[in-house]
């Protein structure tokens, strides 16, 4: 019974914790990635990869834009800033979750988000 116990209370105390913890570590978190002229999809399914976190966003996000990136050891925050910033793109982490929408989007008017890594590419003829 004591087992069971703790194990309740420790799963439950995980669960207080785990949104606030992803992103108070997002300048802890280091990512190795290699690519060059790869699509951004790609690249954040690298990312997931390292760190478990999903991504989430818009069908109108750039996921097919070719970038190239040679970073080992870089914050994930960095990273994240370096390859989405210049396509007028922002993030934010909540819970285990990375959600990428438009910079200056005018709230409300946002499409309802979705599973990136889950969309397929367009097919090529």
């Amino acid at each position: 019974m004591i087992k069971l116990s703790f194990f309740l209370f420790f799963w439950l105390y995980q669960l207080t914790i785990s949104p606030h913890h992803w992103s108070d570590q997002a300048e802890k978190i280091k990512i190795n990635v290699n690519v060059r002229n790869a699509p951004l999809r790609e690249v954040l399914k690298l990312i997931s990869q390292q760190t478990g976190l999903r991504f989430f966003g818009t069908n109108t996000t750039p996921y097919d834009t070719k970038v190239s990136l040679q970073q080992n050891g870089m914050e994930l925050y960095r990273l994240l800033d370096e390859l989405l910033i210049p396509l007028q793109f922002s993030w934010e982490i909540s819970g285990k979750v990375i959600i990428i929408s438009k910079k200056n989007a005018p709230a409300g008017n946002s499409p309802a988000a979705t599973d990136i890594l889950s969309l397929h590419a367009p097919s090529s003829p």
